[in-house]
């Protein structure tokens, strides 16, 4: 396999990116047979546990006992756009110029054919020298929250383990200890109809969200100055805040370091969705506004919301849509010292970073499960046209996550 590992990994990568799993509407079961058939030509196999239909989970064992270590990656991706904007059709899989272009490539299906390719090289060792359990899962449904995928996995005590690798794009120098947490709220403010050409008899309910929405922006400024972050992840947040500086220059925008630094390190605030009014000529009695914030470990989000509620009180209704907990995996737990060791046998720099969206790390960290997000492709090329991983961060993770697995062991 080693002789030409390049090769092996692009093609596998092409194939999987060929079959599309988009989400919505989500059905994988195309990606998670093609997995299962691969597997099993390999001598492996495995088992489908489907909490909704068209969303099958994948799951493959190889050893016994403990410690049990976690190789886990999703199948879906998100929908392509506007395929008129792509160099190459965004399913064709199109290897060139030490690149394999389309969707999904980098998130996640270039992470996806390293663990397949790493569980299918050292399964049978493992399982041989009976030194523990090495799990493979190919899991549904992140793209839209994960619930029926490793939430449902986790939660149903199907996918356990002592340690979690989730495949998700870093880059290979880079790996992921931490992701912030979420704080999804609708702010309602209540008012009085009146015809239009005499305000001054109604209770403008815009009025009233437009001040809520200044009031929640102070609220938020004023939590983040009291915001300290474990010191685990200061150097974690300086070393995102330079990778999505990079992005940000790429495409055009004039960012600084600590433009980025303030947001990744605090509760960010982003008003996403406002609708309020029903005709222009009468006062609306009605507003709301969607706001999305992303939480540092150290803050709680169910603070947040308590915050908001108490200094809206008579501007506007705090209604909760989602949270979510941030959550960080200490840099002493061994499978994190393990990633870093491997980035640094091939001569590169290891730098932890903090992602600022979630993944299904989060299930396995709230679990009690140290989790490491590591993975070949950009965080900024995710989701975006021409989207492509390159052969050589393929053929670099697939040598780190072989040193850490066998270390493990």
């Amino acid at each position: 396999m080693r002789g030409n590992l390049g090769d092996q990994l692009a093609e596998l990568t092409s194939r999987l990116v060929q079959i599309d799993s988009t989400n919505p509407p989500g059905d994988v079961t195309g990606v998670v047979g093609f997995i299962r058939d691969w597997l099993s030509a390999r001598g492996f196999s495995s088992s489908i546990y489907e909490y909704v239909k068209g969303k099958p989970n994948l799951i493959a064992k190889v050893g016994d006992g403990r410690p049990i270590l976690i190789l886990n990656g999703h199948t879906d991706v998100v929908p392509p756009g506007d395929s008129s904007r792509w160099t190459y059709p965004p399913f064709s899989g199109r290897v060139i110029e030490g690149k394999v272009y389309g969707r999904g490539s980098t998130d996640m299906k270039g992470g996806l054919a390293v663990i397949m390719m790493v569980f299918a090289e050292l399964g049978h060792v493992i399982e041989g020298k009976g030194s523990g359990t090495l799990v493979f899962s190919a899991t549904a449904d992140e793209e839209v929250g994960g619930h029926a995928g490793v939430e449902a996995l986790v939660k149903g005590n199907v996918l356990v383990g002592d340690a979690a690798i989730v495949a998700e794009p870093t880059g290979f120098s880079r790996y992921c200890i931490a992701e912030k947490g979420l704080s999804q709220v609708r702010l309602v403010a209540r008012g009085r109809p009146a015809h239009g050409s005499l305000p001054v008899l109604g209770d403008n309910a815009i009025m009233k969200l437009i001040k809520a929405i200044e009031a929640a922006q102070g609220i938020i400024e004023e939590v983040n100055r009291g915001v300290k972050l474990p010191q685990d992840l200061v150097e974690a947040v300086d070393n995102s805040a330079r990778v999505y500086l990079e992005g940000a220059l790429r495409g055009g925008l004039r960012l600084s370091e600590a433009d980025l630094r303030g947001v990744i390190g605090s509760v960010s605030f982003n008003p996403g969705v406002i609708r309020g009014g029903s005709k222009i000529n009468m006062v609306p009695d009605y507003a709301e506004l969607e706001l999305d914030m992303r939480v540092p470990p150290g803050v709680s989000p169910g603070s947040v919301i308590g915050r908001l509620r108490e200094g809206l009180r008579g501007l506007a209704d705090v209604e909760v849509i989602d949270t979510s907990e941030p959550n960080y995996t200490p840099t002493g737990e061994r499978i994190v010292q393990l990633i870093h060791e491997g980035i640094a046998r091939l001569n590169a720099e290891p730098k932890p970073i903090i992602m600022t969206g979630a993944t299904d790390g989060r299930y396995f960290r709230l679990r009690g499960i140290p989790t490491v997000i590591y993975g070949p492709g950009e965080l900024t090329l995710a989701h975006t046209y021409d989207e492509y991983v390159t052969i050589n961060d393929l053929v670099n993770t697939y040598n780190v996550m072989r040193y850490t697995i066998e270390k493990y062991f």
